[in-house]
């Protein structure tokens, strides 16, 4: 067992035993235990889910979105990459011990098929999914050291590109940079008008998915400077950080036993048997990521699921520092 597997369990079994004794605190004192916050979602939500990943939108926020879809409302995925950069998936699934940058490549078209068929499998109606084309792993680097075009694009190790398919480019010229993708960001928010938008937290523990966030909310200033009237709620979700969730395999997603729930608290969101079993089923059409972590996507196959709100924010890039590890 790894170190910090021990460690995050220690803090784990803390965590419980305090809110145990609470509980009990609150017992003989008469008073009943206060019920976790739960998310709720009105008719007519239009969801923008930000995914850095090929299934981190299912992981997160599969029953959400079923959610959303019931209540009349739209859903709008946007992958930032294509999950290309992961080695081990690669080595797997093309049977080789140093992968080329073409089966990188070929390897992400594969994650972008098992996103559309993930989708189709949670029965969503309308929504629509969009593929940035960003690089699996650079993000990060694009919030400082790639940010403009005063200097060269960044250019993948994987894949060796250093910008999106032409026909794919939502700004055109579109490169690996950051202010790039900041803009391409704000063009959807700004055609989509979404009522609720769903990110990582910087807390995550995988750099693409801590550099979300700040994409996000300095994309969020850049609409906010050319639609001043614009608002919408700003939702978190996480899925890496330390061996959470699976300390545990009961049938409850509790949230990360170390990290608090910000302004909010850890809202819940409860599934029906129905939206989990969708779920489920569409966790298993991420073939690519099946083969090499199943235990991973099981983790998240729960009754619930579990989000944040943040404190109102204000972020503008580029960073001087890269805050995301």
């Amino acid at each position: 067992m790894h170190r910090r597997l021990i460690c995050s369990t220690v803090v784990s079994l803390a965590a419980s035993l305090v809110s145990l004794n609470v509980s009990a605190a609150a017992a003989r004192r008469g008073q009943p235990h206060a019920a976790p916050p739960t998310l709720s979602v009105p008719d007519g939500t239009r969801l923008l889910v930000l995914a850095p990943h090929p299934d981190d939108e299912v992981l997160a926020a599969g029953g959400l979105m079923q959610r959303v879809s019931e209540g009349g409302g739209a859903n709008r995925v946007v992958y930032l990459t294509d999950g290309d950069g992961y080695p081990e998936g690669v080595r797997f699934e093309d049977h080789v011990a140093s992968p080329t940058a073409a089966e990188y490549r070929g390897y992400g078209r594969r994650r972008r098929r098992d996103a559309a068929s993930a989708l189709a499998a949670l029965h969503l109606g309308d929504s629509i999914y969009t593929f940035l084309g960003f690089p699996d792993g650079g993000l990060a680097k694009l919030m400082g050291s790639y940010w403009s075009e005063r200097r060269v694009a960044y250019r993948s190790p994987y894949t060796r590109l250093d910008r999106p398919p032409r026909s794919e480019m939502l700004v055109a010229a579109t490169e690996y940079r950051g202010e790039d993708l900041t803009q391409e960001i704000a063009l959807i928010i700004g055609e989509f008008r979404p009522t609720m938008i769903l990110v990582p937290r910087r807390e995550d523990q995988h750099v693409d998915h801590c550099a979300a966030w700040f994409f996000l909310a300095d994309a969020l200033t850049d609409v906010r400077r050319v639609q001043p009237d614009f608002s919408t709620d700003v939702i978190n979700y996480i899925v890496h950080y330390d061996a959470w969730p699976f300390q545990d395999d009961g049938p409850r997603l509790e949230p990360p036993p170390a990290l608090a729930g910000g302004v909010s608290g850890w809202m819940r969101f409860p599934l029906t048997a129905a939206e989990a079993r969708a779920k489920r089923t569409a966790l298993g059409r991420y073939r690519t990521q099946v083969h090499v972590m199943s235990w991973f996507l099981d983790g998240f196959a729960r009754s619930n699921e579990v989000f944040s709100r943040p404190a109102p924010f204000r972020i503008a890039l580029p960073l001087r520092h890269n805050r995301c590890g």
